[in-house]
């Protein structure tokens, strides 16, 4: 039962009906014997500022923010971590006595998944789509080694404006694009790093795939998404048939969410135990993870 030493952290999205992290989290409570809760809120772009004050208010200690809040968020926090503040987007946000701080652990998280898949050098990385993650993404790999970045996405200003970002703030050249065929097969003939940022191929809508075909990419190339429901994705199943080694969104997924119970309870998670709940959860929904 819930008391006034009782901890609440939470998530905040639109939507959050299908996100795992509240699952993952208080299984992690129930095993390190934390009295708290990991509780999702749908909240709408209008009253994302409410939610932020309101959530403070009532003592939680911190919240996960997702699509579609990671950017509009920053204008009600006190301060910004180094990576937030570079990345401008925000997946984390602590709540103290006195400020509202946020940070971001998707990029770090990322990195962490590549590194954990034995992947650790990328000179021209790919990203499709130009959102929060990518942004995140993007500028973990030109801090991390990258060369050149492009970024895709169907809305070319957005591309343009990610890229300008990462060529300003990093010593990286980059390039965005409007997606189209002609963009896709240019960049994915050069690059070694392949990274799906956008929701194609999500569950329910599993038949869906950022591109059609990955014949024109290296067979060199590492190829990710950062989906991990359902973990073998239209995306990577493509890349599979090629024979190119593929990382799934697993990794990053628990890797972000173990630093964000460090940021936010000063504690060191147990990864191999978040994915394996994770992972149960999926198979047990009917996902079919590798």
């Amino acid at each position: 039962m819930a008391n006034k030493d009782t901890i609440y952290l939470g998530l905040l999205g639109n939507p959050v009906a299908h996100s795992y992290s509240p699952l993952m989290h208080n299984a992690v409570f129930n095993k390190l014997n934390i009295k708290g809760f990991y509780l999702p809120f749908k909240v709408s772009s209008e009253q994302l500022h409410n939610a932020i004050l309101g959530l403070q208010a009532l003592g939680f200690k911190g919240v996960n923010v997702t699509v579609p809040h990671k950017e509009a968020v920053i204008p009600f926090l006190d301060k910004l971590s180094p990576e937030a503040q570079l990345y401008q987007a925000v997946n984390v946000v602590s709540f103290t006595d006195d400020n509202i701080i946020g940070y971001n652990t998707d990029g770090p998280g990322f990195i962490a998944a590549l590194q954990a898949a034995g992947v650790d050098q990328w000179e021209h990385c790919l990203l499709l789509g130009a959102g929060g993650a990518a942004r995140s993404i993007s500028l973990a790999l030109a801090q991390k080694g990258a060369g050149k970045i492009t970024i895709l996405d169907i809305d070319e200003a957005k591309a343009g404006s990610l890229a300008e970002h990462i060529s300003q703030n990093t010593s990286v050249f980059s390039v965005g694009k409007a997606s189209s065929a002609k963009s896709w097969t240019e960049a994915a003939r050069e690059a070694d790093l392949i990274v799906n940022c956008t929701p194609l191929g999500m569950y329910p809508r599993i038949e869906e795939s950022p591109v059609e075909s990955l014949e024109e990419i290296s067979d060199k190339a590492i190829v990710c998404d950062i989906i991990y429901n359902p973990l073998d994705t239209k995306f990577l199943t493509l890349a599979r048939q090629r024979g190119l080694t593929t990382v799934n969104g697993l990794d990053m997924f628990v890797y972000q969410g173990a630093l964000t119970l460090n940021i936010l309870l000063g504690i060191d998670a147990p990864v191999q135990f978040m994915k394996e709940v994770v992972r149960g959860e999926l198979q047990q929904q009917g996902s079919n993870p590798n």
